[in-house]
């Protein structure tokens, strides 16, 4: 089992869960990216905190523990 949830968040300040997968490849099935694109989303929320980032997959990506 794994240690945390990906989730696909909307973009405003409510970030109301879209999509939840167990694995960043799940999710990246899901919304047809890469897992690389997930990750970077992910990571670039997390470490930059900036609204849009410049990457192909233009979506906010939040890690949570279970």
């Amino acid at each position: 089992m794994n240690k945390y949830l990906w989730m696909a968040v909307s973009p405003d300040k409510y970030e109301l869960p879209l999509i939840v997968e167990e694995t960043s490849e799940k999710l990246a099935k899901k919304l047809n990216v890469t897992d690389g694109c997930i990750r970077a989303s992910e990571y670039n929320h997390r470490k930059r905190n900036t609204g849009k980032y410049n990457s192909k997959c233009d979506i906010r990506i939040v890690k949570v523990l279970r």
